[in-house]
């Protein structure tokens, strides 16, 4: 479920959300009260991770995470009750880093600067992300499950993800025009986190040579929907007959 927002005016963009409330960090069976124990967490996440981009969910067992991680498997249980708690933990990882990517790719002041390269600094950031981390797209991917269950944690995360993305988008493009009416500017802030979405996970799935070519298309899309809304010609001055004498 998305972030909870306060009442806002209809002509004011969204806040930016604080922290998540919901990152399950009680999936854990125990929390690591010293480095050593952070270290082995780390690990076993790292582990979780590797086999998930390799073998999918399915293939995401305790001993093959334990096995990948080179460590018992009473080590794997010692931290986490089952995989799924796992999943609940590496999803948190990885919604960490990507609002810190958010946090660093959102300029304070988009005035001056080129719509392309904007754009570029978006969605370059972005695309190296997913590069770095094959399974995030299937942790995030996760079958629904009850709102109590340590299953559900991906899901809600990747939809306060997006909620906070498309709040971001919001502030900037009402710094970028001013003028655009609020409900124009949110529409245009879900497309954009919407194509932006569905093509980064399209991208995932490609061949490393078509990648590139993925993110480019990207940015020509996002350029060629967001130009007139955020960056509109001046109106052109009207033509003034001469008066006949």
């Amino acid at each position: 479920m998305p972030v909870p927002r306060s009442r806002r005016s209809a002509s004011s963009p969204a806040p930016i959300p604080d922290e998540p409330s919901d990152g399950s960090p009680d999936a854990l069976r125990r929390q690591p009260r010293q480095s050593r124990g952070q270290r082995r967490v780390e690990l076993l996440l790292d582990a979780a991770a590797q086999v998930i981009a390799e073998h999918g969910l399915e293939g995401a067992t305790a001993e093959a995470i334990a096995a990948q991680a080179r460590t018992a498997k009473g080590s794997f249980y010692q931290f986490f009750p089952n995989r799924d708690a796992v999943l609940a933990a590496l999803a948190l990882r990885y919604a960490d880093e990507m609002r810190a990517i958010h946090e660093r790719a959102f300029p304070k002041d988009p005035h001056g600067m080129p719509l392309e390269r904007l754009l570029d600094r978006i969605v370059r950031p972005l695309a190296e992300f997913h590069d770095r981390n094959p399974a995030f797209r299937r942790v995030f991917a996760s079958s629904e499950a009850r709102s109590d269950d340590t299953r559900s944690a991906p899901l809600r995360l990747r939809s306060q993800l997006f909620e906070s993305f498309v709040d971001r988008l919001d502030v900037l493009f009402a710094a970028r025009n001013p003028q655009l009416p609020s409900r124009d500017r949110r529409r245009a802030a879900v497309v954009a986190a919407s194509i932006g979405q569905v093509l980064m996970a399209r991208r995932a799935r490609a061949l490393p040579g078509e990648k590139k070519a993925l993110a480019d298309d990207l940015r020509r899309i996002l350029l060629a929907y967001l130009a007139p809304l955020l960056d509109p010609a001046p109106p052109k001055p009207r033509r003034t007959l001469p008066r006949s004498r």
